[in-house]
């Protein structure tokens, strides 16, 4: 490759990744757009929501306006946007307290709880995908398609109440709810509690994973280097290693990646239904307790994870649509 073939090369490299982080921060902004007119569109505000049976017309605008929500919709967003790039993100307003101290525990209950069911939902879900599609057709592939596609169908608080009537109602085995020890401390000094909720979030994440690896390792099974493999009398252990894995790593990660995104919701709605203190509790209570600030910063965490998750999944994808330009 000349020195300009690869100086454009390098130009369009930069251009690719700039335009991908502009797309980034415009679908950032527009979602949390919508999120706070959402908010803005339910009945009562922070204001109410605080004085509750005590409220009065004047003591509600009194407040209101000491929040500062008798100020335009626009104006607020505008405000909010504008401190939020210079590292604030409000103040809770029922407690004054600022949003990024509220937001680190949740926050990091919740990557605990995520990270611990990703890994359960790739092992589970590699493993499923793999027997089906080496056993296309047979019985196998059958059972574990059919379940995968009854989990996939059935809505994921749905999903949890089943767990917690089996294993905590119904066997005592595990507690209903995921309450803190008294006083706060860490989830690792009652992990118990973790328990249910990475076991409703695993079986719904795990899978919506089987579906596609299943296809990906049934398409690859069949190609001419995997069948001469097999056909040269190779043990079927070493043509799965050698031969049909490493074709399959590139669109599994894209797989996994495309997960990540239903995963998170999941991990919302299932937070909420275990009482977990995590951060799909807090969106809760945020939306409650009509929080804008809070309710803002929190959508943020999650519609950034969840569209850094979509970026990653669309470069493996392109990166092995030009692997198969190029072996074509």
């Amino acid at each position: 490759m000349s020195d300009n073939a690869a100086r454009r090369a390098r130009k369009r490299g930069v251009v690719r990744i700039l335009s991908r982080v502009a797309l980034f921060a415009i679908s950032l902004l527009f979602t949390c757009f919508l999120v706070f007119l959402a908010l803005e569109a339910l009945p009562g505000n922070a204001a109410t929501q605080r004085l509750g049976l005590q409220a009065t017309p004047d003591r509600v605008a009194e407040l209101a306006a000491e929040y500062g929500l008798d100020k335009p919709v626009l104006y607020r967003f505008g405000a909010w946007i504008v401190s939020a790039l210079q590292g604030d993100f409000g103040t809770v307003l029922s407690s004054g307290l600022p949003v990024a101290d509220a937001l680190v525990g949740p926050v990091s209950r919740t990557a605990v709880l995520f990270a611990i069911s990703l890994i359960v939902v790739i092992a589970v879900g590699l493993a499923g995908g793999l027997c089906a599609g080496l056993h296309s057709g047979k019985a196998l592939d059958k059972a574990v398609s059919a379940m995968s596609l009854v989990v996939v169908g059935t809505p994921e608080f749905v999903i949890g109440l089943l767990i917690v009537t089996i294993f905590a109602t119904a066997l005592h085995w595990f507690p209903a709810v995921s309450l803190l020890p008294t006083g706060g401390g860490s989830l690792f000094e009652k992990p118990i509690i973790m328990v249910l909720p990475i076991a409703a979030i695993s079986l719904i994440g795990a899978c919506t994973l089987i579906r596609p690896v299943r296809a990906v390792v049934e398409q690859e099974s069949k190609m001419p280097h995997v069948e001469s493999a097999r056909l040269s009398g190779l043990e079927e252990r070493l043509v799965v290693l050698r031969h049909l894995l490493p074709g399959v790593v590139a669109p599994v990660a894209q797989s996994v990646a495309s997960v990540v995104p239903y995963l998170i919701g999941g991990t919302v709605i299932i937070e909420s239904l275990f009482s977990f203190p995590g951060l799909g509790t807090l969106l809760v209570n945020a939306v409650l307790n009509r929080e804008p600030d809070l309710l803002m910063a929190s959508s943020a965490v999650v519609v950034a994870v969840s569209l850094a998750a979509y970026w990653i999944a669309d470069a493996l994808g392109s990166r092995e649509g030009s692997r198969y330009e190029q072996d074509a």
